[in-house]
């Protein structure tokens, strides 16, 4: 009879020992959700600022344009500030993504750290858990 017991509790302890290191887990990957999710809101308000920052100097750059246009003295004249003008504006579109693409790898990146480090950690755990 005090063999059963003896088993039982140990066998308690083993329960509760395993459900405190899962309910230590869960927490600590929530913990690493919630930073992630942080991180990527920061970084959609950081890619918002961008977009309405480029928003806004395209509007400036197209006033511009009107203006340059407008004050084209011959035909000669506006062809080549169309060319000019188009030529800028594909410059300056393709460095601005480039910059938006290089922004979304930095978020994508940052945001990935914590829940990859809460990852490796859980494997690592549950692997010497397996080993013991």
């Amino acid at each position: 009879m005090q063999m059963n017991n003896d088993q039982m509790e140990k066998m308690t302890s083993t329960m509760l020992q395993s459900c405190t290191e899962m309910n230590s887990m869960m927490r600590d990957t929530m913990n690493a959700s919630l930073q992630s999710m942080s991180i990527m809101t920061k970084g959609c308000s950081d890619m918002c600022d961008s977009i309405s920052s480029l928003m806004q100097k395209t509007m400036e750059q197209s006033m511009k344009i009107s203006q340059t246009m407008m004050s084209a003295s011959s035909v000669n004249d506006l062809m080549d500030t169309h060319n000019n003008v188009i030529k800028a504006n594909f410059d300056s579109m393709m460095g601005e993504m480039n910059s938006l693409s290089q922004l979304s790898t930095r978020i994508a990146q940052q945001a990935a750290e914590p829940v990859t480090k809460q990852l490796n950690e859980t494997m690592s755990k549950i692997t010497k858990m397996k080993a013991a």
